[in-house]
């Protein structure tokens, strides 16, 4: 059963009075039909709001679902949180959001997600097929019309696989503004906080501008600057991605591990294989879960696309520079592999996955909606920004197509945004925190100062070596400002605030490059733990449903699910051309009392043996026994 439908006329109607604002969301909710998520836990209710907010035509409606989290303990507000993209599904992201949070979030904060329109189950926009091809296409700035086809096909094929054309005109952010705050109305027009990461820092500014009276306070994390154009926006992230990736290369050059594992330079690996596949996609043989091998090729539309990625964590970085080496030795295999999970494609077929959390077309839809591409034909259009994008190439030469392919898309795009930028946002009576991480690749930090600078009743908290979107990932600092800001309304110490992490989290050796390790029992056993939980695709598993996976060389591992962990079992897997591995891996967590690996292997090829290994993790103890090359296998002993 559906809401009743909310006219425009209701959105701009008086607030309720404070008295009734302070009601909490459960007690705000009860008039509302509720219902259980399909994704989550949480309670569901869905509006019927206009098509096309601006008109007054009643019969042209569409339902938006929100997912509405009741603080466990006595609420201290309501907090309307909106995810990024645009494109991500805030109902798909309530579990994992609210896991990573500090519990005291949920226990203290009622929460509302929701599927912007685009997004979800019902009415999202994705178009797999065209957008797997398109994201991988081996295109050159150097041949403007091979773009200009791609990004063609790519439009063509994209809106026709999506087939909503009645919808595609309507999915701009002020129309998604107006329906969270149709919401709020029927909520009886409590005060709220407004919470965005990334692109969502795009939609609650322009919320928080005009409904003023719904504002109790604005959290603002990985900020876009409303008032730079597509070109201004683009050129501005894609300079600061071009040397967050020189700090990368140069970070794994001071690292010994690292540069022990492309001892040319990060740098100079990089720059050789962009040559390579600039020339031509590089034929890969790969391993498919059937322990068959397919010939794939990568493109420069892998490589950069995993190289931009990777630079949006310390976590991301150090995965990349891992896949980059082992590349570098003639191991394209990880590369391919971190280009499939990120372009969300899937490895055994090369075809687009239609992912829960995540819907492109809406990427498009929105963007090329929110921002213009200026005058002239759609043609003439892309032509310019090719034009802009040429005279960029020497200050971009790694990562140029961040700055273009896009933008050709949304020229090329059946509806277009406003050339005209907003103001810069306000601010207002309340308070708003700008959080940022200064290692941000698609929002960089110079974005927040510049929100910051305008804003009335401004914070800024600042992340040195921080990734893109810095609230909610275990660190105290910011982590402690915003929940003191939320629960009790203490406002930061200072404007300006910096925090600090590491740029590049723990960057993990390959295993076995000196040959003579392979002689080693131990070297061995711990190089098939490090391996197994290195694999880049079984990252991306859901962690539920089994599944094989290819091993570089061949062979296969497969994972499944249980109660206390995961089981493992190998296949003549080959992470090294020269070693197969036949067994069962076990993986124990439970609580603070197991965690651990227990591997059960029969080792073949360059060195043999049957191998029993024991790695707690929790105290850092290893236990091994077996037979290695004829004769017993143990532990190293010390040289003392």
């Amino acid at each position: 059963m559906r809401h009743a439908l909310i006219l425009i006329g209701l959105l701009s109607g008086p607030a309720c009075t404070p008295a009734f604002a302070e009601l909490s969301l459960r007690e705000a909710a009860a008039g509302l039909d509720l219902f259980p998520c399909e994704m989550s836990n949480l309670s569901c209710t869905t509006l019927t709001v206009p098509l096309d907010h601006w008109a007054n035509d009643p019969d042209r409606t569409l339902d938006i679902t929100f997912a509405l989290s009741f603080a466990s303990g006595e609420s201290r507000g309501i907090l309307f949180y909106f995810v990024g993209g645009p494109g991500g599904s805030g109902l798909a992201s309530t579990d994992s959001y609210l896991a990573a949070f500090d519990p005291s979030l949920a226990e203290s904060m009622d929460i509302v997600f929701v599927d912007q329109r685009g997004t979800g189950a019902v009415h999202g926009l994705a178009c797999p097929t065209a957008q797997a091809r398109f994201d991988i296409a081996p295109v050159s700035i150097d041949d403007p019309e091979g773009v200009l086809e791609t990004a063609g096909r790519f439009v063509t094929d994209c809106t026709a696989e999506l087939d909503a054309d009645w919808l595609l005109p309507f999915v701009n952010t002020d129309q998604a503004i107006r329906d969270s705050e149709a919401l709020r109305q029927a909520l009886g027009g409590p005060k709220v906080w407004l919470y965005g990461e990334s692109y969502g820092t795009q939609l609650v500014q322009a919320y928080a501008t005009q409904f003023p009276q719904a504002v109790r306070g604005v959290i603002l994390d990985g900020v876009v600057d409303l008032t730079l154009d597509a070109e201004g926006f683009y050129r501005r992230y894609t300079l600061a991605a071009e040397a967050l990736l020189a700090e990368t290369f140069a970070l794994c050059d001071a690292l010994p591990a690292c540069a022990a594992d492309i001892p040319g330079g990060a740098a100079a690996a990089y720059d050789d294989l962009a040559r390579r596949a600039a020339e031509a996609p590089i034929p890969v043989p790969y391993p498919l879960a059937d322990d068959t091998m397919a010939t794939r090729h990568l493109t420069t539309g892998f490589l950069e696309a995993n190289a931009f990625f990777a630079l949006y964590s310390p976590e991301g970085r150090a995965e990349f520079l891992r896949a980059l080496a082992a590349a570098s030795r003639g191991n394209l295999v990880p590369m391919l592999q971190l280009g499939y999970l990120n372009m969300y494609i899937d490895p055994e077929t090369e075809i687009g996955i239609l992912d829960p959390g995540w819907f492109g077309a809406a990427y498009f839809a929105i963007t090329c909606s929110d921002y213009g591409s200026g005058a002239g034909t759609p043609e003439e259009r892309a032509r310019r920004i090719l034009d802009e994008a040429r005279a960029l190439r020497p200050m971009a030469p790694r990562l140029l197509r961040s700055y273009y392919l896009e933008r050709v898309a949304c020229a090329l795009w059946p509806h277009q945004g406003p050339d005209r930028r907003p103001a810069p946002y306000a601010g207002g009576d309340w308070p708003t925190l700008v959080l940022n991480g200064d290692r941000d690749p698609i929002t960089p930090a110079s974005m927040a100062y510049s929100v910051l600078d305008a804003a009335r009743n401004a914070y800024g908290v600042f992340m040195a070596g921080g990734s893109h979107v810095i609230w909610g990932r275990g660190q105290a600092c910011p982590d402690r400002i915003v929940q003191a800001l939320l629960y009790d309304g203490t406002l930061p110490a200072a404007r300006e605030q910096l925090c600090q992490q590491e740029p590049m989290a723990d960057y993990i050796p390959l295993t076995l490059t000196d040959p003579a390790e392979r002689s080693d029992p131990f070297a061995v056993a711990r190089a098939v733990e490090t391996e197994l939980f290195g694999m880049i695709a079984l990252s991306g598993w859901d962690g539920q449903h089994a599944t094989s996976f290819g091993c570089p060389f061949g062979g296969t591992v497969a994972a499944a699910a249980t109660d206390a962990g995961t089981d493992y079992s190998f296949s003549s897997c080959r992470y090294w051309p020269e070693i197969a591995v036949q067994g069962t891996a076990t993986d124990r967590l439970v609580a603070d009392t197991a965690d651990s690996l227990s591997l059960e292997i029969e080792v073949s090829g360059q060195v043999s043996g049957q191998l029993s290994w024991h790695h707690d993790r929790i105290d850092q103890s290893y236990r091994l026994s077996g037979s290695w090359n004829g004769g017993p296998a143990s532990l190293p002993r010390g040289k003392l």
